[in-house]
This record gives structure tokens, sequence and C-alpha cells, in this order.
């Protein structure tokens, strides 16, 4: 399964990326180990630090098996206990308390849909996600909401979990939908017994809620189309939930400007991560719900977004996460940044450490670790003992001297700015194909870790680019807004400056330049054919945006506000009003300049996506085919805008690296 190695200090640890001269012998993975799901797919550790839980799946279908490792914290060499679970398709994992373990799983059961008086009918899977809690010593199973049977019938998710409650060992907070009401409930959970008690209900908008010391005291209710978001609260002493704020909700696309990352240990105050009018890059603030003030600044980095935090269970703050090519993070103590330092150095500083949970006296650590040359790997660190102890490994298949290197990479831009790109090479010598990869978004932001595209092509020998132009998030408000406006310009430009510096190096063969991209990515890559067409060899868009006045024109149509839509405003403010700045629009947009591309595209898109429509791909093969230029537009059923099904993604990425195979050759 994977190898334990014994206790090691931090100085002196070996990288787990061997050296050039073994690489080269080492082949590289096949498509179908890299897409193959994980075998360790999460870890938890007790509030006191004495125990962890590592859970695993391996195989598919009848032959599916989930167990967990039960490790005592105080010898995590020593031989796991082995709880199997079953059956099941696991994703998470929590402690409830330290003598109760929370697992999610799914069900899937075949169903057949028949049309209104046919007798014949079509199979579909569907799945339900269920959640028990077990005994710290794997015993005692019970399924949560296990005696509400109707809710059992109609949930799709049952396991929607709310507040751990620490100051409670028997009770948990979760939220269900009730199809009776209809309307989403929140209730709470015995662990002992999976018996629900019924708290309240929220509204016909509610989505979710947030609590603090047991008690809810945010809610959120969100609009049909799951873009808009408004925040209500109601704290110590009142009995009426009151609007907030309204923001605009996380997705591909959009970064809030304001958004709660977690409760505070002083009733009525969370801390929230927030961009202001002032803030030249996004920070992590206290904010008091009670009278909607911001208060100090806990975590910030200049130059950088803060993106998340860390707390305890108890939620007392212990960091800020932001990212400077890996994971980096703000510690609320400074005496453990040295900590930190020594897990990076123990991987050669290759890799990500990402904490994912502390102990309450912050003396235990549980990481999630990733890389260039490892899909995923859970580790546990006892600052006491100063070891760091390996746990699991996601894809234990793969092996680190086969995969590609991604290097840093600063490029200077045509009007003197300064960009940060990685470059990720194959293990192959002498000039190789590139393929230009811009990432989605735009306010996303690409970094070093373990990504199945950029392994699967560096598989071929063609080194990757994948270059943060402006646009993109995680530098702060002015680098993010040097983008808003300059789709199809300023931010191709960057792309283009990345990929000429690249060339001057050698690195590259300059005959053999290709562009690949998803969602945002897929457009630039559209974008990338039409503006040089002598550069690129092949352009391939996955759910990618074709036609910025249909997007725009159709966003519009779809909200209720119609041009006061936040998301429309938003989407205006990114791309340019249709008012006073059509004619950028239209030249800013692939499939009303078809006519200029002069290689093959690929156009893949799946029909479930709910956040680029797949006409957008549908109205590029229309332009590309009436232009007759070269082309394949494939949709795949089933398939939404990521986080594709196994068999969606063989699909995608063989297709993809099939077309630019046969454009290299």
């Amino acid at each position: 399964m994977f190898s334990r190695r014994g206790a090691m200090g931090l100085i002196g640890a070996l990288p787990l990326v061997a050296p050039t001269a073994v690489r080269a012998t080492t082949p590289p993975p096949s498509l179908e180990d890299l897409i193959r799901p994980p075998l360790a797919r999460d870890a938890a550790m007790s509030p006191n630090g004495k125990q962890i839980a590592v859970m695993f799946q391996r195989g598919k279908d009848s032959e599916r098996l989930a167990y967990l490792h039960l490790i005592d914290a105080d010898a995590p060499s020593a031989e796991p206990k082995l709880v199997v679970l079953g059956n099941y398709t696991v994703d998470r994992l929590a402690w409830a308390s330290d003598k109760r373990l929370l697992v999610s799983f799914l069900i899937e059961r075949e169903e057949i849909f028949r049309e209104t008086g046919s007798n014949l009918g079509r199979k579909h899977t569907s799945r339900f996600r269920r959640m028990m809690a077990i005994g710290a010593d794997g015993s005692n199973p019970v399924l949560m909401f296990g005696d509400l049977k109707r809710f059992q019938r109609v949930n799709f998710d049952l396991a929607m979990l709310i507040d751990l409650m620490p100051d409670d060992d028997d009770r948990i907070m979760m939220m269900a939908y009730d199809g009776g009401a209809p309307a989403f409930s929140l209730h709470h959970l015995n662990v002992h017994t999976g018996e629900a008690a019924f708290l309240e209900r929220g509204g016909g908008q509610t989505t979710g809620w947030a609590a603090q010391g047991g008690k809810p005291v945010l809610r959120y209710d969100t609009n049909e189309r799951g873009t808009i978001t408004t925040v209500l609260s109601r704290t110590e002493g009142e009995t009426e939930w009151k609007p907030l704020r309204q923001v605009v909700r996380r997705s591909e696309w959009f970064r809030p400007n304001f958004e709660f990352v977690g409760p505070t240990e002083q009733a009525g105050v969370f801390l929230a991560r927030t961009r202001g009018s002032q803030d030249g890059a996004a920070t992590i603030r206290r904010y008091d719900i009670r009278t909607h003030a911001l208060g100090e600044v806990v975590a910030a980095r200049p130059g950088r977004d803060m993106e998340g935090a860390l707390f305890d269970d108890r939620g007392h703050f212990v960091a800020g996460e932001f990212t400077d090519d890996r994971t980096a993070y703000v510690f609320a103590d400074p005496k453990f940044a040295p900590h930190f330092r020594g897990m990076e150095s123990f991987f050669g500083k290759q890799y990500n450490v990402r904490l994912m949970q502390t102990n309450r006296d912050h003396t235990r650590y549980l990481a999630r670790v990733d890389g260039p040359g490892v899909h995923s790997a859970f580790y546990f660190y006892d600052s006491a003992a100063a070891r760091f102890e390996p746990l699991g490994l996601g894809k234990p298949w793969l092996n680190a001297e086969g995969l590609a290197r991604v290097e840093g990479l600063d490029v200077k831009t045509r009007d003197g700015a300064s960009l940060r790109a990685y470059l990720t090479k194959p293990n192959a010598a002498g000039p190789r194909p590139l393929v230009v990869m811009p990432h989605g978004g735009p306010e996303a932001r690409d970094r070093v870790e373990f990504d199945v595209f950029t392994q699967a092509f560096a598989a071929q020998g063609w080194l990757v680019l994948q270059p943060n132009f402006r646009g993109s998030a995680g530098y702060g408000r002015a680098f993010t807004e040097a983008g808003h406006g300059h789709w199809g310009g300023r931010m191709q430009e960057d792309v283009e400056d990345a990929v000429a510096q690249v060339l001057a190096t050698g690195a590259a063969d300059p005959g053999k330049v290709a562009i690949c991209g998803m969602s945002y990515g897929g457009y630039a890559a559209l974008m990338g054919v039409v503006r040089r067409p002598e550069l690129y060899k092949a352009a391939v868009s996955i759910a990618g945006v074709s036609d910025l006045p249909k997007m725009l024109a159709e966003t519009r149509r779809d909200f209720e506000e119609g041009e006061e839509s936040l998301v429309y405003k938003l989407w205006v403010e990114r791309m340019g009003d249709p008012k006073t700045e059509s004619a950028k629009l239209i030249a800013a947009s692939p499939a009303l300049r078809a006519a200029e591309v002069k290689v093959p595209v690929l156009l893949i898109h799946g029909l479930d996506d709910g956040v680029v429509p797949p006409r957008q791909s549908a109205y590029m093969a229309a332009a590309l085919k009436a232009a007759g230029k070269r082309h394949e537009h494939i949709e795949v059923t089933g398939a939404g805008h990521g986080g594709w099904e196994e068999e969606d993604e063989k699909l995608i990425l063989g297709k993809t690296v099939d077309f630019l195979a046969k454009a290299f050759a």
C-alpha cells in the first residue's frame, strides 16, 4: 500500500524527487495512472491530538473497498488499526469528539427512468451522500438521520455538517433538505445514536448556516442561479434573521471582495477575508456582526492575497494562508514559522505543505503535501518530537522519478510589467514541443503543484507553460484589476510575452507550439490562434467562452434584475460595456473572428456545464465550419464545468493529447 518511514528529524531529510541522472531512466506515467482516483482520500486528527484517522479507498464497482487506518499519535510509526467500512465511495473525515469519528460517503443506486406514456426506460445511476459516526476504535457505527426514514428516501445529501460543537461530545449540528417544506432545516445529531433533533427551518432560498458556540449566527440565502448570496445574522438575544450584506458567491469566475472564513472565540465576531477600497491585497480581519464593523487585521502579506485561514476546533486563529509559488502562511504565533520552514525543508522546498488541522495546544499538525512529484500525501508533524511522519499516499503507484519537474519563471512583459509563470519540463533532452496552458478564471492563478493535465503533456515529452497573466488572482488588487477590460488584449499579450521568453532560451521548438486551456483558459486558447496564427500549431478550448456580446446578453437576460444584476455588472467590469464598447467586445470574440484562424481547433464542452453555457463552444464550432476551418467539436453528456468523473476526464484528456500529438507530428 505505502511504505512507512521511521521517525526522521527535519534536518537532512531527503527530498522525494530523485536526482536528474536517475530520472532519465524512469518511464513517465500512463494516462490511466494519472487519472486513476487516489488511494488515500482524507485524514483527520482528534481535538486532543492523540488519535489520527486516515481514510482509503481502492478498486471500483463490485471490487470497491473503503477502509480506515486508526493511528496512535503518540506512536505514529506503530502498525495502525484497520477498520473496514465496505463498498463505499468515501470523501470526507472529521472527529466529532475525541471518542467519535464522522465519515461521509456515497451510495450509488441504479434506477430506471421512463418517459410519460412509455414502457421504455433508460438506466441512470443516482448518488446519495450520507454520513456515519463510529467509535474511536472503529466500533458502534451509526447512520446520521437514521431515524428519519423520509429524509433518507428523498435527500441526495445528508452529510452537510455545520458545526462540530466542540463543547458537546454527544452532538453535532447538520443541515438537511425537508421536501415537505420545501426548505433546508437545521438539526442536532446525536453521534452515538444518529438521531436528529429539529432546530429551525430556513427560508426558501437558504443554502447554509455558520455557527458559533453551538448556535447558528449566520445564514446564507442564495438566488436560483447560485451566483448571489445574501448573508443574514442573528446574534445573542435576537430572534429574527437580519440582512447583513450581499456578496457574489465564490466561483470559477469571481472571488468576492468579502467572505467569512470562520468564527473567533469572541461571541459575535468572525474573521473575514476582505479587500476594501484601500487594501492593496486581500487581508484577514476581525468583523463584528452586531455592529457591521471591520476590526484589526490578523493576517496580511504585502502583494499577496490571503486565501484562507487555519483555526483550531475552538475557533482560535492559528494562521492565514496565501500562495507564493507554493502554499505559505502568516502565523498568529511567529514562533511556529521555523517549524513550518522545517516541514518545507523536509521535501527540499519542492512541494506544497498545506496545514489541515492542529490540536488544541497547537503542538501537533496534520498536513497534506502535493507537488510535481507527488499527487497528495498526508503527514503528521509533532513539534515536541520535531518529526514529520508519513500517513498515506494519494497515488503511490506514481513514481516521483518519472514525473516532470516544475520551475518558476519570471517574465518581463513588453510594457515593463513583471509576471510569474511556471514551466513544466519533461524528462527529455533537446528543444521540445511546447503547450501553453493559460489558467481559468481569469481570477485564479497557477502555482507549483501536481496537475494531471501538465503531467500528461510532459509524459508525451512536451514542455508546459502556465503564465499568471495580469487579471490573475493572488497578487493583490492592482494586478487583478490590470486585466479588467483587457480580454483579448493585455492578458493575451502577457501570455505571448511568456511564450517569447521561453522560446528565446532554446528549450522549446518554435515550430511546435500549441495552446490549450479550460474555462477562461479555453477562451485564451481560441483568442491566441486568432491573434497569432503564425505562433501556434493548434488550439484546444475546453469549456471556453467564444462570443463576449452573447455571453453578456445572455447573462443579462437570465437574471431578473437585468442590467442591475450584481453578476452582470461584474461581467461588464471585467469584459467591457456593450453599450459603449461594442467594437472592443466584437474584436475580442474568437467566434466573430473565425476566418482569421489558420490552425486546427478542438472544442470540448460538458453538456451539464452551469458556468459557461455549452452553446459558447457551439457558436465557435458553427463559425469555424462556416469559414471552412479545420476543427473538431465534442460534447460530453453529463459532464459539468470541472470535477469530472474518471471516465469523462479520461475522454477529455485523451482527446486533447491525441489532437495535440497530431498537430506536433
